[in-house]
């Protein structure tokens, strides 16, 4: 099989948990190329030790606030907000060295913020057609709370009222999400999931958006994340 080298060097699929982005590591699999969670880098600014600036105070408190999901879904949702925007500056960094050391990778999960596009090395290298981006936005809560129980991770002794509070704030920061990407990036709806590489590599034009739901299940179904 040949395996053609992608014209960019990082591609960014963003969006709330539940909303499919782990499909992207279809798309590494396909190139030949690099996956790695944004994940990596918050649990390694959030355990290490290490001195955070001023700002960075909602990088731990999924990790510090007692009784988190008795919050309400849109405090969390906030959470999720300054998360990604304590994580923005470390993203960065890493998308910049792989753009000037041209090594291509895939980068996911839900610290990718729109803002962090708007960051100038970022940009700049958007601008040169190094750098790819998409939000994946999933517009049934009930298929994010779905995938939440399906894919049975970090869920051991979560009561169901818990579960359902945690999607519905990542359903919020979906929306949220959406309303700040579509300036500049296309937001994707992730079902059908079979399609949805295909979808992210597509010119923009191509790929479909979530106010364009042909060809995407009227029903949902759970696809483990």
């Amino acid at each position: 099989m040949t395996i053609h080298r992608p014209a960019w060097s990082v591609l960014l699929p963003g969006g709330p948990s539940g909303a499919g982005k782990s499909e992207a590591a279809a798309i590494g699999r396909r190139l030949g190329v690099s996956w790695l969670q944004v994940d990596d880098l918050r649990l390694a600014l959030q355990q290490s030790g290490a001195v955070l600036p001023r700002g960075t105070a909602e990088l731990r408190i999924f990790l510090d606030t007692p009784r988190l999901w008795r919050l309400p879904p849109e405090r969390l949702r906030d959470a999720l907000i300054g998360v990604g925007a304590a994580v923005g500056p470390a993203i960065e960094i890493v998308v910049a060295n792989h753009v000037d050391t041209d090594a291509p990778v895939v980068m996911e999960r839900d610290g990718i913020l729109p803002s962090l596009l708007d960051r100038p090395p970022v940009r700049e290298r958007m601008e040169a057609m190094r750098v790819r981006a998409a939000f994946l936005v999933e517009p049934d809560e009930a298929v994010l709370y779905a995938n939440m129980v399906a894919r049975e991770r970090g869920i051991a002794d979560r009561s169901a009222a818990s579960l359902r509070t945690e999607a519905r704030a990542n359903w919020l920061f979906g929306r949220w999400l959406e309303g700040e990407a579509r300036r500049s990036v296309p937001v994707l709806e992730p079902r059908p999931w079979e399609t949805l590489p295909d979808r992210l590599l597509a010119p923009d034009g191509a790929r479909g958006g979530v106010a364009d739901r042909a060809g995407s299940p009227s029903g949902f179904g759970a696809r483990p994340r």
